[in-house]
């Protein structure tokens, strides 16, 4: 069987494990089917501008901090402070740096901490496998 620029033997290739299929399918007008999205998420809605501003803010925190450097992990608190001052700002009308910008940045990365790192929420009223995490001050 010949596969784009790849042979692959006949028989070897297990087409039921290569593309994710809920069984459900939706119809176009056309007449063609695919697997429903819904819960999915609808990147198409997502507001474009912002995304590449954003990607653009990214791209010059690699340049000062370092490829990845947020993979690190910044402490919740740190990000939801900087998003919070930087919305301040915004309000206030200063304009020595794009402050909504730099606001959505801290967002987006608490929100993707939020999801993937929960362990670097480290805000009081955390809650960590169901079990209150302790007030940052009483740790210290």
């Amino acid at each position: 069987m010949r596969f784009g620029p790849i042979d692959i033997p006949t028989g070897t290739l297990d087409l039921g494990k290569m593309i994710k299929d809920s069984g459900n399918r939706r119809e176009f007008e056309t007449g063609a089917v695919r697997d429903i999205q819904t819960g999915k998420g609808r990147m198409d809605l997502m507001p474009m501008t912002a995304i590449i501003e954003l990607s653009k803010h990214c791209e010059a925190g690699a340049v000062k901090y370092g490829e990845r450097n947020i993979d690190k992990g910044i402490p919740q608190h740190s990000l939801i402070d900087s998003a919070l001052r930087h919305i301040a700002k915004y309000t206030r009308g200063d304009k020595d740096e794009n402050h909504l910008l730099a606001a959505l940045w801290n967002i987006a990365w608490a929100v993707e901490q939020d999801v993937n790192k929960p362990e670097l929420n480290d805000l009081p009223w955390a809650v960590i496998d169901n079990e209150p995490k302790q007030r940052i001050q009483e740790s210290r």
